[in-house]
């Protein structure tokens, strides 16, 4: 991709599907909601996110951000777990963005370390895991998804 396109990826943890914004339907949501369960929805570009995360904020819905790089065993080992949460939580909506890809993103949520899973709802910021910490995480997960 060029570096002026953005895309929206959906990963079930064994494939990933690209979804041009010129497949969405008509609704804005169309495009980010994951389209079955287990899906990861992966953002590379602010903007999307941006717009993403304004739409998020209607809704009562949990969003875990898990913040990750490339480079960064511990947030590769936590990966498979993210999607066995995102196939086991259908009612939260699980976010990966790359700290190296959206670098703002990144700042605005002060993540200073990684892996960092910073748990939103209706906008706001309600708590943090920051590390590959299974057990924590899917404690918050569960203390917040009501």
């Amino acid at each position: 991709m060029g570096a002026n396109q953005s895309a929206v990826y959906a990963s079930d943890g064994t494939t990933e599907s690209f979804m041009p914004k010129k497949f969405a339907s008509s609704g804005a949501n169309d495009l980010f909601m994951p389209k079955k369960t287990g899906q990861v929805l992966i953002f590379h570009s602010s903007s999307k996110w941006k717009s993403h995360f304004q739409s998020s904020k209607e809704t009562n819905k949990l969003m875990d951000i898990h913040f990750t790089a490339t480079w960064c065993g511990p947030c590769r080992t936590m990966e498979p777990i993210i999607h066995d949460f995102a196939a086991k939580y259908v009612g939260v909506e699980f976010i990966q963005i790359d700290v190296d890809e959206l670098e703002g993103v990144a700042r605005e949520y002060a993540v200073q370390a990684l892996p960092a899973f910073i748990l939103i709802k209706k906008g706001k910021s309600v708590d943090k895991v920051v590390g590959a910490e299974k057990a924590a995480l899917q404690k918050k997960i569960e203390k917040y998804m009501i």
